[in-house]
Protein backbone atom coordinates (compact mmCIF):
# COMPACT_ATOMS: atom_id res chain seq x y z
CA UNK A 1 0.00 0.00 0.00
CA UNK A 2 2.72 2.49 0.98
CA UNK A 3 4.74 1.78 -2.48
CA UNK A 4 1.25 2.24 -4.22
CA UNK A 5 1.36 5.86 -2.66
CA UNK A 6 4.67 6.51 -3.06
CA UNK A 7 4.17 5.92 -6.87
CA UNK A 8 0.89 7.43 -7.46
CA UNK A 9 2.51 10.61 -5.41
CA UNK A 10 5.33 10.22 -8.19
CA UNK A 11 3.84 10.27 -10.92
CA UNK A 12 0.90 12.34 -11.08
CA UNK A 13 2.98 15.35 -10.64
CA UNK A 14 5.00 13.49 -13.53
CA UNK A 15 1.58 13.52 -15.67
CA UNK A 16 0.26 17.02 -14.41
CA UNK A 17 3.54 18.36 -15.69
CA UNK A 18 3.25 16.92 -19.24
CA UNK A 19 -0.15 15.97 -20.50
CA UNK A 20 1.16 14.49 -23.23
CA UNK A 21 2.88 11.24 -21.68
CA UNK A 22 1.13 8.33 -22.84
CA UNK A 23 -0.45 6.86 -26.08
CA UNK A 24 -1.95 8.63 -28.52
CA UNK A 25 -4.15 7.80 -31.73
CA UNK A 26 -4.56 9.89 -34.80
CA UNK A 27 -7.73 11.63 -35.88
CA UNK A 28 -7.20 14.07 -38.67
CA UNK A 29 -4.45 16.20 -39.94
CA UNK A 30 -3.91 18.74 -42.83
CA UNK A 31 -0.52 19.28 -44.55
CA UNK A 32 1.34 22.04 -46.75
CA UNK A 33 2.66 20.25 -49.78
CA UNK A 34 3.73 22.27 -53.37
CA UNK A 35 -0.41 21.44 -55.04
CA UNK A 36 -1.66 23.22 -51.70
CA UNK A 37 -3.11 21.86 -48.22
CA UNK A 38 -4.18 18.00 -48.28
CA UNK A 39 -6.02 16.57 -45.49
CA UNK A 40 -6.00 13.14 -44.12
CA UNK A 41 -8.74 11.87 -41.15
CA UNK A 42 -8.77 8.19 -39.74
CA UNK A 43 -9.65 5.36 -40.47
CA UNK A 44 -7.91 6.12 -44.14
CA UNK A 45 -4.96 6.83 -42.26
CA UNK A 46 -3.96 4.87 -38.80
CA UNK A 47 -1.34 6.03 -36.94
CA UNK A 48 -0.40 6.06 -32.98
CA UNK A 49 2.55 7.90 -31.41
CA UNK A 50 3.55 6.64 -27.77
CA UNK A 51 5.22 9.05 -25.92
CA UNK A 52 7.43 8.55 -22.54
CA UNK A 53 9.38 11.25 -20.37
CA UNK A 54 12.48 11.82 -22.63
CA UNK A 55 11.24 9.73 -26.26
CA UNK A 56 8.57 9.93 -28.83
CA UNK A 57 7.75 7.44 -31.40
CA UNK A 58 4.91 7.15 -33.65
CA UNK A 59 4.51 4.45 -36.76
CA UNK A 60 2.04 5.70 -39.59
CA UNK A 61 -0.22 3.56 -42.29
CA UNK A 62 -2.37 4.38 -44.82
CA UNK A 63 -5.27 2.05 -46.45
CA UNK A 64 -3.67 -0.74 -44.13
CA UNK A 65 -0.13 -0.16 -46.07
CA UNK A 66 3.00 0.76 -43.90
CA UNK A 67 4.42 4.49 -44.47
CA UNK A 68 6.07 5.73 -42.11
CA UNK A 69 8.16 5.28 -38.58
CA UNK A 70 10.29 7.65 -36.80
CA UNK A 71 11.28 8.52 -33.18
CA UNK A 72 13.53 10.37 -30.99
CA UNK A 73 13.45 12.86 -28.12
CA UNK A 74 11.34 15.53 -27.26
CA UNK A 75 11.08 18.66 -24.86
CA UNK A 76 7.71 19.94 -23.84
CA UNK A 77 8.63 24.08 -22.85
CA UNK A 78 5.60 26.49 -22.17
CA UNK A 79 2.94 25.65 -25.29
CA UNK A 80 5.44 24.29 -27.34
CA UNK A 81 5.89 20.29 -28.09
CA UNK A 82 9.92 20.44 -29.70
CA UNK A 83 10.46 16.96 -31.35
CA UNK A 84 14.36 15.83 -32.49
CA UNK A 85 13.77 13.14 -34.58
CA UNK A 86 16.77 10.84 -34.50
CA UNK A 87 15.31 7.50 -36.18
CA UNK A 88 12.95 6.70 -39.00
CA UNK A 89 12.37 5.78 -42.63
CA UNK A 90 12.27 9.66 -43.63
CA UNK A 91 15.60 10.56 -44.28
CA UNK A 92 15.11 14.18 -44.39
CA UNK A 93 13.33 14.23 -40.63
CA UNK A 94 16.37 12.47 -39.39
CA UNK A 95 18.12 15.44 -37.24
CA UNK A 96 15.38 17.73 -37.38
CA UNK A 97 13.98 19.86 -35.08
CA UNK A 98 10.54 20.74 -35.10
CA UNK A 99 8.82 23.22 -32.26
CA UNK A 100 5.16 22.42 -32.75
CA UNK A 101 1.95 24.71 -30.68
CA UNK A 102 0.23 22.05 -28.61
CA UNK A 103 -2.92 22.28 -26.82
CA UNK A 104 -4.71 19.83 -25.03
CA UNK A 105 -8.18 19.65 -24.16
CA UNK A 106 -11.11 16.86 -23.71
CA UNK A 107 -8.73 14.24 -24.41
CA UNK A 108 -7.76 15.42 -27.74
CA UNK A 109 -4.22 16.69 -28.36
CA UNK A 110 -3.92 19.40 -31.00
CA UNK A 111 -0.33 20.56 -32.57
CA UNK A 112 0.32 22.71 -35.15
CA UNK A 113 3.53 23.42 -37.01
CA UNK A 114 4.43 26.85 -39.16
CA UNK A 115 7.98 27.26 -39.19
CA UNK A 116 9.97 30.69 -41.16
CA UNK A 117 6.29 32.09 -40.95
CA UNK A 118 4.98 29.41 -43.33
CA UNK A 119 2.01 26.54 -41.88
CA UNK A 120 3.39 23.22 -42.32
CA UNK A 121 0.99 21.03 -40.64
CA UNK A 122 -2.09 20.73 -37.73
CA UNK A 123 -2.81 17.03 -36.42
CA UNK A 124 -5.24 16.03 -34.50
CA UNK A 125 -4.60 13.25 -31.73
CA UNK A 126 -6.66 11.24 -29.25
CA UNK A 127 -5.69 10.19 -25.94
CA UNK A 128 -6.01 5.81 -26.10
CA UNK A 129 -7.00 4.69 -22.35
Amino acid sequence: MRLAIFVAAFISPLLMANPLIGTWEFVKGEYATPEGIVSAKAPDVTSMKIINNTHFSYITSSNNKFHYAGGGTYQVKDNYFIETVTLGNVEKLIGRRMAFTYEVKDNLWHHKLVEDGKFVEYEVWKKVD
